[in-house]
Order: C-alpha cells, then structure tokens, then sequence
C-alpha cells in the first residue's frame, strides 16, 4: 500500500528533515552531556484510541505528568562522539518521535536518541558500547552493567510495531535492584580476554538504560552490475525506488513491491513481499546474501579506557552470488524476517530482473467474494502466468467511488473485483496469459465488466481503486477538515493473514461476513496469487469500547482461521509484538522455544529490539 509517509521517509528524509524542525545536533559543538538531554522534551506517548493503557514493557504510562528525561548512560553519547566526531546524533524531538513509530494503530514509544552511523566500524563500537560495565556514584564495590537496547530502523513503514521501544517501567533488570554474579569470562577487558578464570563468579547489577535507533539513511551504495549476473549488492538504506532509477539505464529492475518506499534493509529484515509476489515472490527468495552487525556476546569491563581497545562485535557476511547454494546453514534466511532483533543489517545482496516489454492491466467484478476468490484459485492452479493479481471487496469500491471528486476516473460497479497486470517480452505470449485469464474469470466465474488496458495512463485508471485504497478506506471513516474524531492513518489497523489456495476463498470471504454481521466498518483485500489476504480497520477516537472489542475480535478471528487450515498469521507485514501472541498457536511451543533458542544465542543481552517476536529475558540470556 501506498502511504503518505513515503514522502517523508526517502533516502532524502534527512533534507526534508532540517526544514521541519530544529537541526541535527552534533556533539562535537558541545562541551558537555548534560546540556544536550535538555535540548528537548520527550513526547508525551501516543495511545491508539482503542487502547487505553500500553502493552506489556512499553516504557510510557498513559497518564505521564511529564515528559520523561534521557534514560541512556550520561557517558554514552559522548563516548561515541569522542570516538568517531562525524557520527550524526539527533536528540530532536521531531525524530525522535518519527523513530519510535510505523504505520498504523501501535502506540508511539520513541528512543532516546537517533544515531546515523556511516560505516560498519561505527556501528560495531556503537554495540560495543550497549553492554557496559560501569561504577556508578552509590554503587560501591559492586558494578553495574548497564544494557542500552537498539532498534535499527529503514524508512518506518512496518505495521505491527516493530519500532516501539518495549522496555520495563523499572530499569533494573533484575527485580529489586538485587545483586546477581555471573561468570567472569563474560566480561572482557582492553586485551580482548576474559579478565578472570573462566570458573570465577562476578558480583553486578543488571540495569536495561533506555534505547537508540541507528538509522541506516547513510548507507547508500549500490554495486557495480555484472553483465549476465541477476543479482546486486546494495547499502541497507537504499530504497527500492531509488535502485530501480538506478538500474534502469541497464534494463534491469528489483521487483519486490510491498508499496511504501522501503529500505532494502528493513525489507529483508521484515521479509516482505507485496503484489509481485505473485510472479516474483518475496524478500525470502530474493536475497542471495548479506552482511549484519551482531550484538556483543561479552560484557566491555569497567577496566577499559571507555570501550576503546576491546574486540568488536562481529560483522558476518553470509551468502554467496550464485543463484543456487546448498552450503550450510541457511543463514540469509535466518535474518529475512528477524525484524532487527538478531544484528543490523548493512548490505545486502538482492536478485534483479529483465524489465519486461510488453504490459497489460485488466480488472474484472464478480457478484460475490468468494467466486471471484475461487477464480484466483483456479488462474493459479492452470499456471496462467501473472504478475500482479489483486483482489478487493465490496466495501472496497465503494470506498474508492466516495473518494472520486470531480476528476477523469470513474465510479466502478460496487462488487467484488479482481485487478490484474500481465508482462512479458513477447507481446503475443501476454496477450495469450490475458485471454486465458478473461476464460476462466468471464466464461467459467460468470465475471462481468472485463477490462484491459496497455498504455501507462489508462493502466493506473483501470488499477485506481488498487492504487487509493488504503486511504479512501480510512476516509470511510471520517477524517476530514469537519471532523476532529476521525479515523487517521495513525488510529487504522492494518492486519495480514496468508493460507492455502485450498482454503483461500473461504477463508477471505468469512473475514468479510465478520465484518458484516458485527457492524464493522473495514475492507477486505489481498494480494491474492499467493493466498495472501488483508483487512483494513479505520477506528475513530469517539468509538466505544464495544465497538473495539469487535474489531479485534475480527482480528483474533481472522488469524485463528488462517492457523486453522495450516496458514501463517502474516504474510508479508511481520510480527513485531502485535502479532507475537499468536506464535505458539502457530508453530507450538516448541517452535517458540526454538526461536527464543536462537535469539538468545546471537543476542544474549537482549539489546536488539527487545519484546518483538518471542520474548526472553531481558538481558539474563547469557547467564543461563
């Protein structure tokens, strides 16, 4: 889907950035720490109207008097800026915020503070720095380790929560305050060893300091292309449009669409995919390799010089070039879809594909969901070759026919419809995959109002209602000028399910009946060539609590059904903490476990990303 945001979370954000709101503070200008933390206030955290108080860890109450200060060690920034004076740091308050939110209905929590690194090497001592022993005043004899958590962030466009700060409302990890020992090999001094005998037992405390998000903006290369090669190596910050201008001299394009401006990185971090799926398939299959920052597995002792001389945390590259690779663990796929909470993703290399020639648009409206879901069903199972299949409801038309307003475009028939886009390099081939589509949809579904387009203008006329859905669903809802209790794109839930073609057309025409028979205002949409479904949910703040409860209910319905017939809870938007819950549901408690198995593992401190997709304990891993 299309956002808004897009605008502002470019490769060019930054510069759009410095218009809006007060500059990028450098440390460098500075003499001291403690000024910086008064540069701004902290926002007060915003709540999605059907929530009323934050979910589990969120740092923020609802009822906060007062903008809470800096949670991060006074010593921290500082330490960095010393260490590398062209680091960019951002205490403002505007960023701050646009980090600790996506794209929907999950409550703000933002960092406390926004680091911009360059290089592999800043990123390495910035983790360094995020598991630290440290003697503080009041400590005595006994240290503390401070834990700072890290959130890498792309362009903001995730869906489930991904970067929300969830951190305990008392910073100390161990309740209490209590004293804990762990093994002396844990920490680890100038020398790069272990200060104590591997068996000696070390007497701390355990303190989570707050977060920071690294924003991987900066890390723009793009490779050289290799004639004949279908692949490319690129920078996490690339965003997908600004590859494809970039390769588009060379007739090449990367196809992942998932309709936001997204970052390569956040792309694989959150495995997405979107309408091209379909032919194409999703970030899992198109990443041949990729380089991750891991987190420290040691602890930097108080006796270094303020982390300098220590080992840095490993930079892995995993991977190969070729387009087939049966050499050891999977390792790629075990960071597509980690969602940040295993290492920060750099580079990664992504295959690319000939542009094709030839393009048609058709659509299609049937009288009812489910046959025109069955016809889906049926295109796939024949093989008829498609590029982009899009299914949409009712409810969705007429959403898109009250957004009409005196322009070229006109109202549609307010019936189930299917939108579809076919290509190749052969003109008579597209023209075969198109007819063949129009038998099935016209001649075995009884679909009527088949149409098709081959120009660029009236392609986008013939895929408009696809193309403003997300916001003329919102707008279903109120929103404008005259209304102040409208929904807005930060009150809407946007929810994804994924299951077998077998069960497809039943199970996306429940989800549209759910919202019938309990008055729920919504739409029901979905890349449909791979089973793949959504509903939009706009919530107005004056909606009651019964009303809410019905939405969710909707939710709790509509991915209980797609574990039911063997689907996944998301197909393309994550997991995040909004749809942790349904995990063991999903895999079992094994399966659960076996990924709380891996994330301690790579991140026994639990400094990246905190709370999202299985929970462990926070900061204890390594102990146990």
């Amino acid at each position: 889907m299309r956002r808004l945001q897009q605008t502002i979370t470019s490769s060019s954000f930054p510069l759009k950035r410095r218009s809006l709101c007060p500059p990028t503070v450098h440390f460098a200008h500075r003499t001291t720490t403690a000024g910086l933390y008064e540069m701004h206030q902290r926002p007060e955290p915003h709540f999605s109207p059907h929530r009323s108080s934050p979910p589990p860890y969120l740092r923020y109450s609802s009822s906060s008097a007062a903008p809470l200060k800096s949670r991060i060690p006074s010593d921290f920034l500082s330490i960095l800026q010393r260490n590398h004076p062209n680091l960019k740091i951002s205490l403002n308050k505007y960023e701050l915020d646009s980090h600790g939110r996506g794209e929907s209905h999950h409550p703000v929590s933002p960092p406390d503070a926004v680091l911009y690194p360059s290089s592999v090497e800043e990123i390495q001592d910035i983790l360094r720095l995020c598991c630290r022993e440290v003697y503080r005043e009041g400590d005595g004899d006994v240290p503390t380790v401070e834990i700072v958590s890290v959130i890498p962030y792309g362009a903001g466009t995730s869906l489930e929560g991904h970067l929300s700060f969830l951190l305990p409302q008392d910073d100390s990890v161990v309740r209490n305050n209590d004293i804990v020992e762990i093994p002396s090999s844990l920490f680890e001094s100038n020398s790069g060893d272990s200060q104590l005998l591997k068996n000696e037992k070390k007497r701390v405390r355990i303190k989570r300091k707050g977060g920071i998000s690294i924003d991987m903006s900066n890390f723009q290369s793009i490779g050289e292309l290799t004639p004949g090669d279908g692949f490319i190596k690129v920078g996490a910050g690339v965003t997908r449009n600004s590859l494809n201008d970039a390769l588009r001299h060379t007739g090449m394009q990367f196809m992942i669409d998932p309709g936001a401006d997204a970052t390569l990185g956040g792309m694989t971090a959150c495995g997405a995919s979107g309408t091209a799926a379909v032919k194409y398939q999703t970030m899992r299959e198109n990443v041949l390799g990729l380089t991750a920052v891991l987190p420290p597995q040691t602890i930097a002792s108080a006796s270094n010089d303020a982390g300098s001389g220590l080992k840095k945390p490993r930079a892995v590259t995993c991977g190969s070039n070729a387009l087939k690779n049966s050499a050891g663990y999977n390792l790629p796929g075990l960071f597509v879809g980690s969602e940040g909470t295993l290492g920060v993703i750099t580079e990664v290399t992504v295959k690319i594909y000939p542009i094709p020639s030839y393009v048609i648009a058709a659509s299609c409206t049937f009288d009812d969901l489910h046959t025109a879901a069955e016809a889906v069903t049926t295109i796939r199972l024949l093989s008829i070759p498609v590029s982009r299949i899009e299914l949409l409801d009712d409810m969705s038309i007429r959403a898109f026919n009250q957004s009409v307003k005196n322009e070229e475009l006109k109202p549609m028939d307010e019936k189930a419809t299917l939108f579809f886009e076919f290509a190749g390099h052969s003109e008579s081939s597209v023209i075969a995959d198109l007819s063949a589509a129009r038998a099935v949809c016209v001649d075995d579904f009884e679909g009527s109002n088949f149409v098709s387009a081959t120009d660029d203008t009236t392609r986008n006329k013939v895929w408009a209602a696809r193309h403003r859905l997300y916001y003329s669903s919102i707008a279903l809802r109120g929103g404008g000028d005259d209304d102040e209790n409208g929904a807005t794109s930060q009150s809407t839930i946007v929810t994804d399910v994924c299951v077998p073609f077998s069960s497809f057309a039943d199970i996306v025409s429940a989800t549209a009946e759910d919202l019938r028979d309990m008055g729920v205002f919504g739409t029901v949409f979905g890349h449909c060539g791979d089973g793949n479904y959504h509903a939009i949910l706009p919530l107005r703040s004056d909606d009651t609590e019964e009303y809410k409860d019905k939405v969710f209910k909707v939710i709790e319905l509509m991915t209980e059904r797609a574990i039911s017939v063997g689907g996944s809870v998301t197909g393309e938007h994550g997991v995040g903490y909004g749809k942790k819950k349904f995990l063991e549901q999903m895999y079992g408690a094994a399966g659960v476990s076996l990924m709380q198995t891996i994330k301690t593992s790579i991140d026994p401190w639990c400094i990246m990303n905190p709370g999202k997709i299985v929970d462990v304990d926070l900061g204890l891993g390594a102990m146990k």
